[in-house]
């Protein structure tokens, strides 16, 4: 696992908030929600206008390569109120989401899906809102 995560201004305090509700231990485990809780803890944050391209913020789209395989996959990390409503979202407080919020292209991440086992580098980062200038996400 990475030492240090990047995350903008807005997204770490939004975080925090949210793991500070009741609704964050009914979505997730307390060991997931331990490692997310260390790693803003850890981490640096900056404004959203000066995030680097290639930081895993929410409700970015990114593409996972895996470095077994090859195979790709494409999902946008959002908050869990929001994975019904975008296609491949995977929720902040899952483990994948967990493990890419904070990270930068090249960075390798921990999942496995029924048919491979990972690691999975990240690729690239489709979409991110700071670089489109959607600072209200």
């Amino acid at each position: 696992m990475k030492v240090r995560h990047v995350f903008t201004n807005a997204d770490r305090c939004r975080l925090g908030c949210l793991l500070t509700s009741g609704d964050a231990y009914t979505a997730s485990s307390s060991r997931l929600l331990d490692e997310l809780e260390w790693m803003l803890e850890e981490s640096n944050s900056t404004h959203p206008e000066l995030i680097s391209e290639d930081v895993v913020t929410m409700n970015s789209t990114v593409r996972l390569i895996s470095t077994s395989s090859k195979a790709e996959f494409v999902c946008t990390v959002v908050y869990p109120d929001d994975v019904d409503l975008i296609d491949g979202g995977v929720s902040v407080l899952a483990p994948l989401g967990t493990r890419l919020i904070g990270c930068e292209v090249g960075d390798v991440v921990e999942w496995e899906t029924p048919t491979d086992r990972g690691p999975w580098r990240v690729g690239e980062i489709v979409y991110q809102p700071e670089r489109a200038g959607a600072f209200h996400l």
